[in-house]
């Protein structure tokens, strides 16, 4: 991605998170899936210039699907540790907000790269 689109693409990623955390009533659970959300977002933050792609004619399928890839990679590679205050919930949910941050981050690199109709 140019700067630009990386800029973007940031802005518009950490959107998404915010957008999706859960915001109901407090639970272990609830906030693990929040805290795994935050921890993709930061991740995504920190390695976004190692989302360059490899040609500016490649096909837009294939560089979405190869941007994706590399954010799975690195939202794969997170170790989470228990912590002595972190419950098997929180753990849980940590682990569904990887998994969230990966269609949220598809949805958005798909707005991005897919041609207009």
């Amino acid at each position: 991605m140019d700067q630009q689109k990386i800029n973007k693409t940031i802005r518009r990623f950490s959107d998404l998170i915010e957008r999706n955390k859960d915001g109901r009533a407090y639970s272990d659970y609830k906030e693990g899936i929040n805290e795994g959300l935050e921890i993709a977002k930061d991740a995504f933050e920190e390695n976004a210039e190692k989302f360059t792609p490899s040609s500016p004619e490649e096909d837009p399928a294939a560089k979405i699907r190869s941007l994706q890839d590399r954010f799975n990679l690195i939202i794969d590679t997170i170790e989470v540790h228990k912590k002595p205050n972190y419950s098997q919930d929180r753990l849980e949910g940590i682990y569904e907000g990887f998994k969230m941050s990966k269609e949220l981050f598809g949805e958005c690199v798909t707005e991005y790269y897919n041609p207009p109709d």
